[in-house]
This record gives structure tokens, sequence and C-alpha cells, in this order.
């Protein structure tokens, strides 16, 4: 399952009439990709308040942002590459370290803040326990692994919108799960509660969606590409 869309309007076509002035336009491209866009920020910051700044600073992005995306790439891919630069700038200046390259391969949303909680609270001990095993691991895999198990996208589907082989995805899919079942077996109260949470990741998963769809507003539905889903494939 696809959560965002190209299709009815396009996209370009609502971003240039944005970009003119347009309000109606890009309140509806927004709302086509808010959902998607939301989610990839919610769990790699420090509060839900970071967050929604986060957002409204990637859709500004996107009107700001040169054209040299228009014809090579889905708006959604533009969208998430200006996100990711958003995050990067994030981290850097969480990090107070301006002059340094953030490198995702190490650093970890828990290292941001590491006296506070994420900001997603769950009522299964279980679901809980994902959310903040995911803030403990590299982002590169944090990425990947929600990609993977928050939108239900494919390894060729994650490689097409971060723009980086398909191998490249697979190994963070691989090693991001590794990494995953260790964070949660330090989090974990029981054996019983581990095996809980590991066994049914993407159930835990889509809990998680449904909280972050009803704090936003939004009914899960941001749109379909023509993927109707099914079981994530790694």
């Amino acid at each position: 399952m696809l959560c965002v869309m190209d299709g009815g309007d396009d996209d370009w076509t609502l971003l240039t009439a944005w970009r003119t002035g347009d309000r109606a336009a890009g309140g509806k491209l927004v709302q086509r990709h808010f959902g998607a866009v939301s989610r990839f920020f919610r769990n790699k910051v420090s509060s839900a308040d970071d967050a929604a700044e986060l957002v409204s600073e990637t859709f500004l992005g996107c009107t700001r942002a040169r054209d040299g995306f228009r014809g090579d790439t889905s708006f959604r891919r533009y969208a998430f590459a200006i996100a990711l630069n958003v995050l990067r700038n994030y981290i850097r200046q969480k990090r107070k370290r301006q002059g340094e390259a953030v490198d995702f391969g190490v650093v970890c949303a828990r290292d941001l803040a590491p006296s506070s909680m994420s900001s997603i609270i769950m009522r299964r001990r279980e679901a809980q326990l994902l959310v903040l095993a995911l803030r403990e691991i590299p982002l590169d895999y944090q990425i990947a692994l929600e990609l993977n198990i928050f939108e239900e996208l494919s390894g060729r589907e994650i490689a097409e919108l971060l723009s980086i082989p398909e191998g490249t995805v697979r190994g963070r899919l691989r090693l991001g799960k590794e990494q995953l079942r260790v964070q949660l077996a330090k989090l974990a109260q029981t054996p019983a509660e581990l095996h809980a949470t590991i066994t049914d990741l993407e159930g835990w998963a889509r809990q998680i969606r449904q909280v972050l769809d009803r704090d936003e507003g939004n009914d899960g539905n941001d749109g379909n590409d023509g993927n109707d889903g099914g079981e994530a494939d790694t």
C-alpha cells in the first residue's frame, strides 16, 4: 500500500499553480502528500511540534526549490529529497555541530534528546517498544524500516523514493531488523513481551500508523498510486 499519489490532477501542475499564488492548488497538493511526509518525521524528532514544523518546512521548500527534478522524477521523490535535507539540517542544529556532516549511518533519533521519550504514545506495550526501539537504531536503518513497515513499501519502491540502489535498501532493511531485535531485547521486560513484539512487527506498525493518522486528523488514505496493498516486501 503506497500512501501518496501522483494521479488525478498532476502534482507538478498543482505545484506550479501554488508557486504562482494559487492557494487552493497548494492545499490540494499538501493534503495529497501530508500523511506520508508527517509520518516520515514524527518518530525521528524530539517532539510533535518539531515534526509539524519540519513538515511545513518541507512543503515550503517544495515551492522554493529549483525545477531540476521536474520531468526526471515524481513529485513524491522530489518531496522526500527535500524532507531528507530538512531532517539533516534539523539534526545538525540539534547536535550543535554546524560544520560537520551528518552521518545517518551512525546517528540515531534518540541521540538528539537522550532524556526525552518519543511523542508517539501507544496503549499496547508491544507497539510502544517498537516505537522506542526504532529510535535506537541508525537513521539510515530507521528510515528504510519505517517506509517498509509503516508505509508498506517494497525494497524497490524505497530505492526509487530515496534515489539509492535497491541493494543498498535491502542491506539496510536486513541490518536494521537485526539491530531492531537487539534494541527490543534490551527494552522488553519479559521474554514473552519480546516474542509478542518481534513476531508481529507489521501488526504493531499498523497500529502505530493508525495512531499517527488520528493525531494528524488523517484517515490514512493519502491517496493511492495503483498499488493496492498486501504484505510489505523486504
